[in-house]
């Protein structure tokens, strides 16, 4: 799963997260910068979440969540909300 969006009015930076269910890579760039890369094979938590600042003179605050159920995770849907400054820009499922 692969989404993108754009962060910023005058100062414009593009947010890339991507996730792969069955292995379990994790990705976050921004502008093509890795901000975060991990592998995970099990998780605790029902819901993963990623906070980082984007921008220099224009700072937003972005938040990133991944949604997952209890059981068999890696073979259902696990829904992704992006938010900057607490507003919903994109979502997509993994």
């Amino acid at each position: 799963m692969r989404m993108t969006f754009e962060v910023g009015q005058t100062e414009r930076h593009q947010v890339t997260f991507s996730f792969n269910r069955f292995w379990g890579g994790l990705s976050i760039k921004v502008d093509g910068v890795s901000i975060v890369k991990t592998v995970s094979f099990a998780s605790v938590g029902l819901v993963r979440h990623w906070d980082f600042v984007v921008g220099q003179h224009e700072q937003h605050q972005v938040r990133i969540e991944k949604h997952r159920e209890l059981a068999f995770a890696g073979f259902r849907p696990q829904p992704v909300y992006a938010f900057v400054d607490g507003q919903l820009v994109a979502q997509g499922v993994a």
